[in-house]
């Protein structure tokens, strides 16, 4: 390339510098925005820099720095963001340009004392103040390094509240979780009815496993603060991610007593509800969350689900069908479809899922897949089977495809085109711990190649160790190797994961040939009580009908 009309090193931005000539500036910017328009970079900021560090016009320097930032020239950027502040100190863009270019260039000294100086101490809201540091200091992909600028600035403001947080947002960054917590217990005792720093200090102990200390803190600042509605609302939630939902309905209720149009408790009010299989209960938040206009899209879907969970399934389609954009769209259009084959309408099902295909291409496998899965669901095995095998034409050796089809394979016999796919799968993914579960389990169930079967399971439970269907399938081929202890360990481990039918029905059988009937009776019977339709479990219902459970 060229070079630009002039050029200045670092140590002329440190001086008064000559201006550019109105010629060779309006040459050097011409050339940078023919570069820049072409994608060359790199040239483009050395003539852009030239121009900016030779003229006063700061806009210059702004669009220099601009492409330094996109191409992570840091040592142009340094001395760009040096000009474009001394032709305006006191612009705060130019300040965090010079501040991000200078801890990029490991100047941190310098870096800390300007964002003091040009930021903290001119901000009259130091809430916005440490907004804007935190999302400069954001752009850094070195943790350590924010740690160490947030400790600086710490020093500088040891009893500010803002500085305490983000030092905490820092330390958690850097994975120091006790520092963080202290930070944010030293932020509570400067405002102790900070709800973000109680929300943020009971996440962290939650997320750290010390869950009961992290609400046990919450549950007394709610108490202390029982008007916060926001607090309140954050500790809900946390019980929900811990997994204490009867104390979060609790949380939820009075959000809703105190506010009853408050659509989030509403909202969250027919999820809980939904969990615990209360679907009219949940029909009526829902409801409601519809007449305050909240959510919409997503309460539709939520009231497709409910409905098609009380097997009302024209009534779940009708729902599923006004869903008609956002994140849930082709969810709901593929439960719709799923619906219209309930209703016996086979062919209303294909007509939707292929005009979906069609408006979303890039969708287009997990779709055939949707569709093979509903016609399973209706034991249409060879129609699934057929559907599968059309895709692979149109989308060769996909994997997701292999693997369905082998699937389907299974139902209708067909354990060739189940081992031939599922090998083939394996030979350009040799650690596709599902497949190697698929083919293992399959083999242990329905050959006598049980020590094949026991290899392939071994490696798939090395990649797979906390899986329970790998669990399941590695406690029922050592049951077919006559390992009756071995296979037991397993069972119960998957038992414990998921109460699967069909883990449940290979746990009862195997606990029944170990001589232990009544426990084999007791789990048999409260999974039958849950799923009276399983042919996993009916399988087993005459046998372990025979005799009544005994009493201790």
């Amino acid at each position: 390339m060229t070079e630009p009309a002039a050029q200045y090193t670092a140590q002329d931005t440190a001086k008064a510098m000559p201006l550019l000539t109105e010629r060779a500036l309006i040459y050097n910017v011409l050339v940078a925005e023919v570069a820049a328009r072409r994608g060359k970079l790199e040239e483009a900021l050395a003539y852009y820099k030239a121009a900016a560090l030779g003229s006063d016009d700061y806009r210059l320097a702004e669009r220099a720095a601009s492409i330094a930032l996109f191409i992570k020239d840091d040592a142009a950027l340094l001395e760009i963001a040096r000009r474009w502040h001394e032709l305006t100190p006191d612009q705060i863009q130019a300040s965090q340009t010079l501040a991000l270019a200078l801890l990029r260039n490991d100047l941190v000294d310098e870096a800390v004392d300007l964002l003091v100086k040009q930021l903290l101490d001119k901000y009259d809201d130091q809430q916005q103040a440490y907004a804007v540091l935190g999302n400069l200091l954001n752009q850094l992909q070195d943790r350590q390094l924010i740690l160490q600028v947030m400790t600086r600035i710490l020093a500088h403001q040891p009893e500010s509240r803002y500085a305490l947080f983000n030092h905490a947002l820092a330390a958690l960054g850097a994975d120091q979780i006790e520092v963080a917590l202290e930070d944010l217990t030293n932020a509570l005792k400067v405002a102790p009815d900070w709800r973000d720093a109680h929300l943020l200090r009971a996440q962290i102990r939650v997320q750290s496993d010390d869950i009961d200390t992290g609400l046990a803190d919450l549950q007394t600042a709610v108490d202390a603060y029982p008007e916060d509605a926001e607090l309140r609302m954050g500790y809900a939630r946390l019980l929900i991610s811990a997994e204490r939902t009867d104390a979060a309905r609790q949380q939820f209720e009075l959000i809703a007593q105190a506010n009853p149009d408050d659509a989030e408790a509403l909202f969250a009010l027919g999820v809980l509800a939904m969990e615990s299989d209360q679907y009219d209960q949940a029909k009526q938040y829902y409801q409601r969350v519809l007449e305050l206009g909240h959510r919409v899209q997503d309460v539709y879907f939520e009231m497709g689900r409910a409905e098609e969970l009380q097997e009302n399934y024209q009534s779940a389609l009708d729902w599923y069908d006004r869903v008609i954009q956002g994140e849930r769209y082709i969810s709901a259009q593929v439960r719709a479809a799923a619906m219209a084959a309930k209703l016996g309408d086979l062919n209303e099902m294909a007509l939707r899922l292929s005009e979906l295909r069609r408006e979303n291409p890039d969708n287009a496998v997990q779709l055939y897949i949707s569709q093979a899965d509903i016609l399973r669901d209706e034991k249409h095995y060879q129609t699934a089977f057929d559907l599968l095998s059309s895709a692979l034409q149109e989308f060769p050796d996909n994997h997701d495809l292999l693997y369905s089809r082998a699937l389907a394979a299974e139902r209708i016999d067909k354990l060739d085109v189940l081992e031939d796919d599922l090998r083939l799968i394996l030979a350009t993914d040799p650690d596709n711990g599902h497949a190697l579960n698929a083919l293992g389990y399959t083999l242990a169930d329905r050959t006598d190649r049980y020590q094949e079967a026991l290899a392939l399971l071994q490696r798939a439970i090395e990649l797979l160790p906390e899986d329970p269907a790998v669990l399941d399938s590695m406690g029922w081929v050592n049951y077919r190797l006559g390992d009756t202890d071995t296979s037991l360990e397993y069972l119960r481990q998957a038992y414990e994961l998921n109460q699967d039918p069909e883990i449940v029905s290979h746990l009862c059988e195997v606990l029944w040939e170990a001589g232990l009937q009544d426990e084999a009776r007791s789990i048999w019977q409260k999974a039958f009580d849950e799923a009276p339709e399983s042919q996993h479990l009916l399988r087993l219902k005459d046998r372990l009908q025979a005799a009544p459970i005994e009493s201790d």
